[in-house]
């Protein structure tokens, strides 16, 4: 017998941060955590599997557009005409959705209550199995609600379905949290978690995983996504394997220049590292990140001309990989070898520049201004966008001279009139 583990689908969720030109590109992108699921329910009927659980975050915040609704439900049902039972519980996202509390789903789908645990029991498969699952009410749920699940039923394999964020977890929002040792001591044999994005086996007796998100939605969540395949033999989960289902990948590519002096070859670094990306996701379409790194002479070349190096790495994206390679962001992280004499005076630069520098030098007014400008844009910012460098200063004010460093050969170009600085 085989069932689906998944979590956080969060339908319609917007892939962000693109440098995309074409709309094709960007509905494709928009499409992306749809295609996701309607692989889960392809690939479900293909297995022939028992039964689908989604631990939480069917939709992303209060999903107001119907359609995103309707499209849930007729995946639901596709899973229903093949005998497919679906059992969900309600998380952070979804719990005050009032679309979905107004939809009616499908007979073979059940939402977990969210006043306190149910347990779910299916006699008539060729394994009995009883299911343990409490949904989120509307608001926070700061408490741990896996302290209140019953203990383990005898003669059932015994799931757990709960949405958390487990004690140490620092990149989510601690819902629900709860420790390794509520979950161990109910004498589950299986623990079906989400609201982790990054996917994880965290033991296997019991078994205790999050599959991750079905769909990466951001640079980063990188890497394969999708859901776990789970499989029970003689009363027992005997494998847990991820399925990769992304429609569209994240990928993080870091292009070592150390060495490298002329631009042919930062060409062929780049095109190097794009067709090995290319060909480790399968062909299908990704969104890269470029971080180039290293003690280059190219590094001026590159902070001064970042149009050109645009231009450069899309052609070689095209290139390689037609229409299914996408640049979310180019990074240089490159340092110069030495620091040369310029080869011209440039007065205007070079007064600017000081006084720059006597600014950046003082770190506490630099901290006040810092608070004063960025902090309030930090806070209204979605979480995937504060990781902007420059919010960054916010945490660590001498960090404001090095960057003033990176940014002197851009400076002497823009003030020299050149059009790509």
């Amino acid at each position: 017998m085989k069932f689906i583990h998944a979590a956080d689908i969060h339908l319609d969720s917007p892939l962000q941060s693109l440098t995309l030109q074409d709309q094709a590109q960007l509905d494709r992108m928009r499409r992306a955590c749809r295609g996701a699921f309607e692989r889960l329910v392809d690939f479900g009927i293909e297995q022939h599997v028992a039964f689908v659980l989604l631990a939480g975050d069917l939709y992303d915040h209060d999903a107001p557009n119907m359609q995103t609704a309707v499209f849930l439900r007729t995946q639901l049902a596709r899973l229903e005409k093949n005998g497919i039972r679906v059992v969900i519980v309600k998380g952070n996202h979804d719990a005050d959705n009032k679309i979905t509390s107004a939809l009616a789903l499908p007979a073979n789908t059940r939402i977990l209550s969210d006043r306190k645990p149910e347990t779910l029991l299916f006699d008539d498969l060729p394994v009995r199995v009883a299911i343990h699952g409490q949904s989120f009410k509307g608001g926070p749920v700061s408490e741990n609600l896996a302290a209140s699940y019953p203990a383990a039923k005898a003669g059932y394999v015994n799931i757990g379905i709960l949405h958390t964020s487990l004690s140490g977890d620092v990149e989510h929002d601690p819902y629900a949290p709860c420790k390794l040792e509520d979950l161990t001591t109910r004498g589950y044999d299986y623990w079906a978690l989400g609201h982790i994005h990054k996917g994880a086996k965290l033991l296997d007796d019991p078994w205790v995983v999050y599959p991750g998100n079905l769909q990466g939605r951001h640079a980063k969540e990188i890497g394969p996504k999708g859901c776990m395949l789970v499989e029970v033999e003689d009363d027992r989960i005997s494998t847990v394997e991820l399925i990769d289902l992304a429609v569209v990948r994240w990928e993080s590519l870091q292009i070592e220049l150390k060495g490298k002096s002329r631009e042919a070859e930062l060409a062929e670094a780049l095109r190097a590292a794009l067709a090995q990306a290319h060909k480790d996701v399968d062909n299908r379409p990704t969104a890269v990140r470029l971080t180039l790194t290293g003690e280059t002479c190219l590094h001026d070349l590159i902070e001064s001309r970042p149009k050109r190096l645009l231009q450069t790495v899309m052609e070689l994206a095209a290139e390689i990989g037609g229409e299914d390679i996408w640049i979310e962001k180019i990074r240089n992280d490159t340092v110069p070898p030495f620091v040369a004499p310029p080869s011209q005076t440039n007065e205007t630069t070079s007064d600017l520049v000081q006084i720059m520098e006597e600014v950046a030098g003082d770190t506490t007014q630099v901290n006040l201004l810092l608070q004063k400008e960025l902090e309030p844009l930090r806070t209204k910012l979605p979480e995937e966008l504060k990781e902007l460098p420059a919010l960054k200063l916010l945490d660590d004010p001498s960090l404001v001279l090095s960057a003033l460093t990176r940014l002197k050969p851009r400076l002497a170009s823009r003030l020299a009139g050149e059009e790509d600085a």
